[in-house]
């Protein structure tokens, strides 16, 4: 689809059309929009992210698939954005984080990326199936404790939105008390607040370098020591970088997906019903709604390393590229298969593994199976031990997340029958948000690691 005749191609100046997508509220009805931008555009839109940024929304399904495939042609390296190349822009943390950069593997290409990610695969590769099941139910009953007893929750608040990060916490080697931050952290980030969001890019940045520090004073078997000790002997700079994309493959979108996961079972009656009765696997039930309401919506960015045609659009060099997930899932040429149903079933048959968010090339996600793994226990567990789960407001009253790039509930509230805490031998007592803010002992190590800690218990009493 990538054509060098120009001259075939209508132009589409960017920063001239360029819709604005942005303060459109968290309830508008987004596929209606990307089917509003598709029928004006085609596969590629020039959309606003803010007032101030216009970006090439890519549609198509296989326009996103071409786009994450052909790293030569469309660079991840946001250095080669047109902006930041002729001074229009600095790189600094007045950009928001999808449009920043770091010395990781995530926004190198070829061969710079084979090197920084071998740390990062080689590190999940020695972390034991066993290992991985144990923490994630440990930590789901940790959560569950704590709300259980209560016969109402927010399956957001206090466990879709905490459980990836304890888990990839203690991945990291660490009490689960800065697993707490970590998650407010891994959340702040994505704040439409740019001071809020830098403000916690900055912190972000304090946690993995004091992380790095104590790991390599005191190493363990842990993903972060593992990674310190690979024979690529990365700086601790780079160290902190590949942490960090690591810890936000494994966070948001998983809990996003976990989130609207059990969105799915308690406001579709009939895929509920279906997976209650052995219907349907979970695993079916997550790919649906990866499909359908994808964790993350869209994706920045691609930077072509020349001007390019793309499905009959015109992009210059430089230019910026947003993949859009949920568009390109909801793309009519795709309507054979997405649209059709399994005999007896209420999940759309086919193509229910062939979504896009995991990404494509050499820059798919590194903690797909444990994102996967994170979210199939965390509902299992939940369910196992709560019971007559149901919604604790009207579905319409559900609200969602601001942020263009997800597709995430701000909270949601259940109801369920109330049941009391087990004892347990190694957790007498369960770990809760405002503990974990006030638990002040005495033997915290003074380092840059427990300055976050304090700096997250501040704004946790706060």
């Amino acid at each position: 689809m990538t054509d060098d005749q120009p001259d075939t191609a209508p132009t589409c100046p960017l920063e001239a059309n360029a819709v604005p997508i942005h303060g459109s509220g968290p309830n508008v009805d987004r596929h209606a929009l990307w089917e509003q931008l598709r029928s004006r555009f085609g596969q590629v839109a020039p959309v606003r992210l803010s007032s101030d940024l216009a970006v090439w929304l890519v549609l198509g399904y296989e326009e996103n698939l071409e786009v994450m495939r052909d790293w030569s042609t469309y660079s991840r390296d946001t250095r080669l954005w047109k902006d930041i190349r002729e001074g229009r822009r600095q790189l600094n943390g007045e950009l928001r984080p999808t449009m920043s950069y770091r010395a990781s593997a995530l926004y190198a290409d070829g061969a710079e990326h084979a090197r920084l990610i071998a740390p990062i695969n080689d590190a999940l590769a020695r972390l034991s199936e066993t290992r991985i099941h144990d923490d994630i139910v440990e930590t789901s009953d940790l959560l569950i404790d704590a709300f259980c007893a209560a016969g109402r929750a927010d399956l957001i608040g206090d466990y879709a939105a905490l459980l990836p990060a304890l888990l990839m916490n203690r991945f990291f080697g660490l009490a689960d008390t800065y697993g707490y931050a970590l998650s407010h952290l891994s959340k702040t980030m994505w704040n439409p607040d740019p001071a809020l969001a830098s403000d916690a890019a900055t912190q972000m940045g304090n946690y993995f370098l004091g992380l790095v520090q104590r790991k390599k004073a005191e190493p363990g078997a842990d993903l972060t020591s593992w990674m310190i000790e690979h024979e690529t002997g990365m700086t601790d700079s780079e160290l902190v970088d590949q942490l960090i994309l690591l810890s936000g493959a494994g966070h948001e979108p998983t809990t996003n997906l976990l989130g609207n996961v059990l969105w799915t079972l308690l406001v579709d009656s009939e895929v509920a019903r279906e997976y209650s009765s052995g219907g349907v696997l979970l695993e079916e039930i997550i790919n649906h709604v990866v499909w359908t309401e994808p964790p993350v919506q869209a994706l920045a960015g691609r930077f072509p390393t020349r001007d390019v045609t793309l499905a009959h659009t015109r992009i210059g060099a430089g230019e910026p590229l947003v993949m859009g997930f949920a568009a390109a899932h909801a793309d009519p040429r795709l309507a054979g298969a997405s649209d059709s149903h399994a005999a007896g079933s209420s999940l759309p048959a086919g193509h229910n593994s062939a979504h896009l968010i995991w990404g494509a090339g050499e820059h798919r996600c590194p903690a797909r199976s444990l994102a996967m793994q994170i979210v199939s226990v965390g509902v299992n567990r939940l369910l196992d031990r709560i019971h007559n789960l149901q919604l604790g407001v009207p579905p319409a009253e559900l609200r969602w997340r601001e942020e263009i790039f997800m597709r995430a509930l701000a909270e949601l509230p259940v109801t369920f029958t109330p049941v009391a805490a087990p004892e347990r031998s190694r957790f007498p007592v369960a770990l809760t948000p405002s503990t974990a803010a006030s638990d002040d002992t005495a033997d915290e190590p003074s380092d840059l690691l427990s300055r976050v800690l304090r700096w997250w218990r501040a704004r946790a009493s706060s």
